[in-house]
């Protein structure tokens, strides 16, 4: 009875697994390609037409938040009615998304002059559309998710970046500028689309069923309130830098924003999208579901934060290597987001932990306080600081959020390690920090490949080390238990 018991959780912790390491190399491949495209994107495209894409795109975010319920983790979360639920949902997202776009157009044409003087109406349209592939994708890509098939998830974005940032490239060879950093967008949510098509097990649908509507939008209405928070959170910031300080201004902080959130795109999109479905299925584990979380969150800090805080130090001596003075002022920004790029991340899994286990409303309620906190302090710190009070701002309401989080709502479905989850990995990044900073005042290496190498070795030997002193014993048991579940034999241990 033991074994026939464990089978099915061996199972499932395998694929979980597998579809992690699935995942993470196809996002790693992605994030590189769009990590050599955009660096040749910034050497030929000025930081106003990057300002200009931005702020289109923080609208059309905000439009999308507006109309976007979190249908696709409700239906993921719901155990009958699947194929009606998915259906209902589809219908739902682009009857939403097509109004608010409407209501968007409307604006644009009547406040022409001043949607002129901040954004390009044109870009504005071409990346509108964009906005109705992206949606049309999100059924598709929650089924998928349900079933816990990541890898054809991940041929499609590693297809998308691919695609996208190759004709971006291939325009702003030949002078296209702005053009070339819409069509990365457009291009890419295409392709995104099309892969999807091809490669879902199942037709998407275009029914609409009433009760199944009823359903979505109960569950869902918590969940809007946090999506919408959580855009506001993330584009709040740009349509502040670019109305207090301009167009160029918003380009330096778009860029600084790109390559702060680097380490998010390799670290928790692929972790958040398994651990989701996982939590879904763990809820009512209290054992298990503290397991997963323990094991997923703790691997989001002690991956995302030593990456974060590299970066930071050494984007000077990749600047300086380049010779691209010109985007100097990203430093300083980029250096006020690392609180911002540690906490996000545990943000992310811990939202994804409280929705998947039926609590959206704490989910929705908190990140709604996060907005509006933001809402008044993003323009006083932005007005004194600039960009670097913006990039402040954000980091200190996400720290809040996830403060109030784990202090008060994820003991009730989950124990929390402590020292393993959040003291040991800070304290070994805060040690890393220190010697990173050391080789950078007294190393006497100037600015250059040398120095910045030099950075990037003393983080990592420091970090490395001091989590190995602090915690080696639970880190290598992680370790260890990823390799039993998802790269063991299937043979191995019986022990459960």
């Amino acid at each position: 009875m033991k074994e026939s018991s464990a089978g099915p959780k061996r199972e499932l912790a395998r694929r979980a697994v597998r579809g992690t390491v699935a995942v993470f190399a196809a996002n790693s491949a992605s994030r590189l390609i769009a990590l050599g495209g955009t660096l040749y994107l910034m050497a030929r495209v000025g930081a106003a037409e990057f300002g200009v894409v931005a702020y289109a795109a923080a609208l059309l975010a905000i439009c999308d938040a507006a109309t976007n319920w979190g249908f696709a983790q409700a239906a993921v979360h719901r155990r009958e009615r699947v194929a009606e639920t998915f259906s209902t949902f589809l219908m739902l997202r682009l009857g939403l998304l097509l109004g608010a776009l409407a209501v968007l157009g409307a604006a644009a044409v009547v406040l022409r002059k001043e949607f002129a003087a901040r954004t390009n109406l044109d870009v504005l349209a071409v990346l509108a559309l964009a906005t109705v592939w992206d949606a049309v994708s999100d059924a598709q890509a929650a089924r998928l998710s349900r079933a816990l098939r990541f890898g054809r998830l991940a041929v499609a974005d590693v297809a998308s970046v691919a695609a996208g940032m190759g004709v971006a490239v291939a325009l702003a060879a030949w002078g296209w500028g702005m053009w070339a950093l819409v069509a990365n967008r457009a291009v890419g949510s295409l392709m995104r689309l099309l892969c999807l098509a091809v490669l879902s097990t199942e037709p998407p649908g275009a029914g609409y069923y009433p009760a199944d509507a009823r359903w979505l939008l109960r569950f869902s209405l918590p969940l809007w309130f946090g999506s919408l928070a959580t855009t506001w959170v993330l584009n709040y910031d740009d349509l502040v830098v670019g109305e207090l300080w301009g167009k160029v201004t918003l380009g330096h902080y778009d860029r600084a924003y790109g390559l702060a959130i680097l380490p998010l795109a390799f670290v928790t999109g692929v972790l958040t999208r398994v651990s989701f479905p996982l939590y879904a299925r763990l809820q009512g584990d209290r054992g298990r579901l503290s397991e997963a979380f323990r094991i997923a969150s703790g691997a989001t800090l002690r991956l995302a934060a030593p990456i974060s805080l590299g970066l930071a130090l050494a984007i000077p001596d990749v600047l300086a290597v380049l010779g691209w003075r010109q985007w100097e002022p990203i430093v300083p920004i980029l250096r006020w987001l690392l609180v911002y790029a540690v906490a996000r991340p545990l943000m992310d899994d811990a939202g994804g932990l409280l929705t998947a286990t039926g609590q959206p409303k704490v989910t929705g309620y908190t990140l709604l306080a996060e907005a509006a906190a933001l809402l008044v302090l993003c323009p006083v710190l932005a007005w004194h600081w600039g960009a670097e009070g913006a990039a402040t701002s954000v980091g200190l309401v996400v720290l809040g959020g996830l403060a109030a989080w784990y202090g008060w709502f994820l003991p009730r479905v989950v124990d929390i390690a402590w020292w393993r989850m959040l003291a040991a990995p800070v304290a070994s990044l805060g040690l890393a920090a220190a010697a990173g900073l050391a080789v950078s005042r007294w190393g006497g290496l100037g600015a250059g490949w040398a120095a910045g190498a030099a950075k990037l070795a003393a983080v990592a030997v420091a970090y490395a080390g001091a989590l190995l002193l602090l915690d080696g014993r639970g880190t290598l048991g992680d370790l260890r238990k990823l390799w039993q579940h998802g790269l063991g034999s299937q043979t191995d241990g019986a022990e459960g």
